[in-house]
């Protein structure tokens, strides 16, 4: 009987301990609102946000006040979703900058930034921190060498994080590829539900590019109850992706 009530004890000593936080995500290439049909338009995009209804989203191809977009590109997106916007400029382009950036229900507690390489331009890692968990987004390179020195750049960099990680964004490799092997040994990578898991091109997808992921070097999980590949097929050259995870800590 003793045994018994020990091993009770100890079991609700361990459920207390685990955390499980429950969260939608999603990881959208929006190439600055212009679609397949060569129309520009980040209220569609928006719309396609706003369907999903997620808490967090990962937007890669993002212009800030460039000649070519002479507005703030992640800032008019996170108006028309009710979302707080961050930015994460990889490059200096035509008066402005071009990089990536987060949309967040919660107002985030901190961000930064960090360069990873390309040869043919510059590419960045944006952290972006909540509550209980940090959401990152990245584009990665061209350059499959690139992909793979920038893996471990961004493993080393979450490794230091205080909470859990999720990287999510267009890798710009296929899943047989060397640079997204890497990034499952240091990442969950989250399989895509259904026969669908092609993200782009937009209209009649050809490959899988786009992923979400949850960093396992600070000993958390996810439970993944959904990840699917959006059907949003004018409004991008990319397919969005959208997760519902609950991560265990």
């Amino acid at each position: 009987m003793r045994i018994s009530i020990i091993s009770l004890i100890i079991a609700v000593l361990c459920s207390a301990c685990t955390t499980t936080t429950p969260t939608r995500l999603m990881s959208y290439n929006i190439r600055n609102g212009y679609g397949m049909d060569k129309v520009v338009s980040l209220e569609r995009v928006a719309q396609v946000i706003n369907n999903a209804e997620v808490e967090a989203v990962a937007l890669q191809e993002v212009d800030s006040m460039t000649g070519r977009y002479p507005i703030d590109v992640a800032t008019k997106v996170g108006e028309l979703t009710d979302m707080h916007a961050t930015y994460g400029g990889s490059i200096d382009y035509m008066g402005g900058k071009y990089g990536i950036a987060v949309l967040t229900r919660q107002k985030p507690l901190s961000h930064f930034r960090v360069p990873l390489p390309c040869r043919s331009e510059p590419r960045s890692l944006l952290i972006v921190e909540l509550e209980d968990y940090y959401f990152c987004c990245t584009h990665l390179s061209l350059h499959a060498e690139d992909r793979n020195t920038s893996m471990g750049i961004i493993a080393e960099t979450l490794s230091k994080l205080d909470k859990p990680a999720i990287l999510a964004g267009d890798i710009n490799a296929t899943p047989n590829e060397e640079s997204v092997q890497l990034l499952k040994q240091n990442f969950q990578v989250f399989d895509k539900q259904g026969h669908n898991k092609l993200t782009w091109p937009a209209d009649k997808p050809e490959v899988e590019i786009d992923y979400i992921a949850l960093y396992k070097g600070n000993g958390a999980t996810a439970e993944v109850k959904q990840h699917y590949v959006v059907e949003a097929t004018v409004e991008s050259d990319h397919r969005p992706i959208v997760a519902e995870i609950a991560i265990k800590k």
